[in-house]
């Protein structure tokens, strides 16, 4: 048997749907089923998000750990803790980005919108080198007023 009918078998245990599963990982219900009637091997990130919510050893359904130590093996934060999260989020956003957001014309929205969904599709390593370059770019390029703008707590 392999781990995709192990899945299937501790989903069948908890009494557990695979769209439920999806809904708690964060997976792709697709994905999940194609590991199950595939009896697919499981990669290690997606096994992490499932023993976590399943709370079964991930060697159960996955062989590629690259822990040594099933101690090190780092946990999902629980529905609370991701609720707090998007909380967080949410206050950030209102508090200074959506303030940035206005100061833009209204043609000028789809841009930034585009400019983010490219950023989030970008590698970390990507994302750096953007930064560090956008930092060169400010250097020499920089409006002062929009600048005075941003610095002044009150304009925002």
């Amino acid at each position: 048997m392999g781990y995709g009918k192990n899945l299937k078998n501790l989903l069948d245990e908890k009494g557990m749907t695979v769209k439920e599963l999806a809904r708690k990982t964060g997976i792709a219900p697709t994905t999940l089923y194609s590991i199950i009637q595939r009896d697919a091997a499981i990669r290690f990130d997606t096994a992490l998000r499932i023993s976590n919510i399943l709370d079964i050893p991930i060697n159960s359904i996955c062989k590629d750990n690259p822990y040594e130590d099933m101690e090190t093996l780092p946990k999902l934060p629980s529905d609370k803790e991701r609720l707090m999260i998007n909380m967080e989020k949410k206050a950030y956003f209102s508090g200074r980005t959506l303030k940035i957001i206005k100061k833009f014309d209204y043609t000028e929205l789809p841009m930034i919108d585009q400019l983010i969904a490219d950023f989030f599709v970008l590698d970390n390593m990507t994302r750096k080198e953007l930064f560090d370059f956008l930092n060169l770019l400010k250097k020499n390029h920089s409006d002062p007023e929009r600048e005075k703008c941003l610095k002044n707590e009150k304009a925002l």
